[in-house]
């Protein structure tokens, strides 16, 4: 029974780490086909907000409205959400999709200092030497110059670490300001609608709406795929931490640096060389380094 749980979790974790490694490539072939970056934010936000609503109301689990939960769905959406998925998709046409599939997953390296920071985490030399290994592998893409195809893209690269640093900061700010009684569900649906709420009037002054009506063309039914794969992969990050917990959720990361990395290969036939291949086995060393250190905490108490 032990065995068929932990391969059941495995696969859940391999599964959302195809899909989530496939949405860095998605979107930039959306980018290249005339989507634009913040219209594209915006159906990447209401979408999911769609579908994960609908599956909140036959789940009978509603968001409260409150002041409390709305101030925590606004700050956690723009952070979580609109900030570094809108980042992401200006990013996505200037660098290589493998590239920003790894540079996006550094999340757990900048969270740990940050949480420190904070005071929600002490300071431990184990997943301190992996914070260190993690930004090796960040100077590695950024400093020599053939880790990039184009020396012109450092200064993207380097912009692509806002995503994951927003990302970070969601973290910390979730596990300090999250209300007792809000599930994963209902915080999902409430940052997704809130981020979707963000974006309409950027969306509209910025004149990058994307009109998403049949018939649809390649770029729209790229809109809807990615739509669907981020709805799927919401539903499997929530039996995956109810399966399994936090402590296979946080090895996400390393496995989307990877297939991000091979999807980036199959739709751009991107072929990373040594500096990123180097890069890459740092920065998902520092990620599984991470994941077993909390995994050892959570064991001795």
């Amino acid at each position: 029974m032990k065995n068929t749980r932990t391969f059941y979790a495995l696969s859940l974790l391999v599964a959302l780490g195809i899909i989530w490694g496939s949405g860095y490539s998605i979107a930039k072939f959306a980018m290249e086909n005339g989507v634009q970056p913040i219209g594209y934010a915006f159906w990447q936000s209401l979408g999911p907000a769609i579908l994960i609503s609908i599956i909140a109301l036959f789940s009978g689990q509603f968001i409260k409205c409150n002041q409390q939960h709305l101030r925590f769905y606004f700050i956690s959406g723009l952070l979580g959400i609109a900030i570094p998925n809108t980042n992401m998709y200006f990013i996505a046409p200037h660098i290589p999709a493998g590239i920003l599939a790894v540079i996006v997953n550094t999340v757990p390296i900048l969270t740990y200092p940050l949480a420190i920071l904070a005071q929600q985490e002490y300071f431990k030399w184990s997943r301190f030497f992996a914070v260190i290994i993690g930004f090796i592998g960040i100077l590695l893409i950024v400093l020599p110059h053939k880790s990039l195809p184009d020396i012109a893209m450092t200064p993207w690269a380097l912009l692509a670490l806002v995503s994951p640093l927003s990302f970070a900061l969601c973290a910390i700010y979730i596990n300090r300001a999250r209300p007792q009684n809000c599930s994963a569900l209902t915080a999902s649906q409430g940052m997704l609608i809130s981020s979707s709420l963000l974006l309409i009037p950027l969306t509209f002054i910025s004149h990058q709406f994307y009109v998403l009506t049949p018939p649809f063309s390649i770029a729209g039914w790229i809109v809807i795929l990615e739509i669907i794969l981020s709805s799927i992969g919401y539903v499997l990050f929530f039996i995956l931490l109810r399966t399994a917990g936090a402590v296979y959720y946080s090895m996400v990361g390393g496995i989307v640096s990877i297939t991000g990395l091979i999807w980036a290969g199959i739709i751009f036939h991107e072929i990373p060389n040594y500096w990123s291949l180097l890069a890459t086995i740092c920065i998902v060393l520092a990620i599984a380094l991470m994941s077993f250190t909390i995994r050892i905490r959570q064991t001795l108490t």
